[in-house]
């Protein structure tokens, strides 16, 4: 069996165009293709997806217009086309070629591998440029800003002498651990 799989975010894309878009290319290389559409809140969660796979058996193919219309990321697609392929299933990426235990197949999933890398590196690169940047800024502190000023941590250790720490951390948002730690400092 083929399956066709359309996704739209529900954020920002203009979902008519794409979904048209989508279905358009997988019928025309798939015409007997059964196209599922799902319109997504969230990347990490796609139930109909989640359920196409776990109807589909192997020799089966499941086709997409592109790989971010499966996944989020790299790793992500990576993480899917594994289990696919553990299962049997072929996927056909249509704009990269098809995905299965073929020597293309794991040629095409290889890549991926070395692209998730880059893409990996590319992040820390940015992170660690940002930071150097940052530095150089008057005022810079390493780690996470405190998310609770002085004077409020003083004032929520001075309920502590007559209040629980319960009481204390539903007053102020305070929690425990860091009322604990100024407590100790």
């Amino acid at each position: 069996m083929i399956y066709g799989y359309a996704s739209v975010s529900a954020k920002g894309q203009f979902e008519a165009k794409s979904i048209e878009d989508q279905t358009k290319l997988i019928k025309q290389r798939y015409p007997s293709a059964e196209i599922l559409v799902e319109k997504y809140d969230d990347l990490k969660e796609r139930p109909l997806l989640c359920e196409l796979i776990d109807k589909m058996y192997g020799g089966d193919t499941l086709v997409v217009a592109k790989l971010d219309r499966l996944c989020s990321t790299i790793k992500d697609g990576i993480l899917f086309i594994e289990t696919a392929m553990e299962r049997n299933i072929r996927v056909n990426v249509i704009n990269m070629g098809m995905i299965d235990a073929t020597h293309n197949g794991k040629m095409i999933l290889n890549i991926l591998y070395a692209l998730a890398e880059f893409e990996k590196a590319m992040i820390i690169e940015r992170t660690q440029v940002g930071k150097a940047i940052a530095k150089t800024k008057e005022g810079f502190k390493e780690g996470r800003p405190k998310k609770f000023s002085r004077s409020e941590i003083d004032e929520a250790l001075d309920l502590l002498k007559s209040n629980s720490y319960k009481i204390v951390e539903e007053k102020t948002g305070i929690s425990k651990s860091t009322l604990i730690r100024a407590k100790r400092a």
